[in-house]
């Protein structure tokens, strides 16, 4: 029998419990922190997997990044798919959301990076999904999100 602990953030943790829903489910893992003098393919194929090849490289700003991944995350969803009473959740989600964002500097990132996984994703993304590549204060995270069914 093997083991297995998740070792992702304790705000990871509970905001997937919030919006787990109707044939809907959330996952984030943030990596890191890594060398920023590194590619980002060599980042990846060394912090998620040695199969990640990328596409969809797109430069953006902090702000641009967390009213996106915001956008995502209070994903409503339809009647068929979504996470439950997400109105009376939003503000706490929101709130765990910050603390994450702060613990990696992204206000004050000096490069924000959006791209794809065009193979090695480490999720099943199935609604949405997000990657990015940031760099602040000197250290690299990679912070990547996805819901599916």
């Amino acid at each position: 029998m093997r083991i297995v602990q998740d070792i992702r953030l304790e705000e990871f943790k509970r905001i997937e419990h919030l919006l787990y829903g109707i044939n809907y489910e959330v996952w984030f893992n943030l990596y890191g922190p890594a060398d920023p003098e590194l590619g980002l393919t060599d980042t990846l194929k060394r912090l998620i997997s040695k199969d990640c090849e990328i596409s969809g490289v797109v430069p953006s700003t902090p702000n641009d990044a967390v009213s996106e991944i915001m956008d995502m995350v209070l994903y409503k969803g339809d009647t068929g798919s979504g996470p439950l009473e997400l109105e009376s959740k939003k503000s706490e989600i929101s709130e765990l959301m910050g603390k994450v964002f702060s613990s990696i500097g992204i206000e004050d990132a000096e490069m924000v990076v959006e791209f794809g996984f065009k193979n090695g994703h480490p999720a099943y993304p199935v609604f949405w999904d997000f990657a990015y590549d940031i760099h602040s204060k000197g250290l690299r995270w990679i912070f990547v999100g996805s819901s599916s069914d």
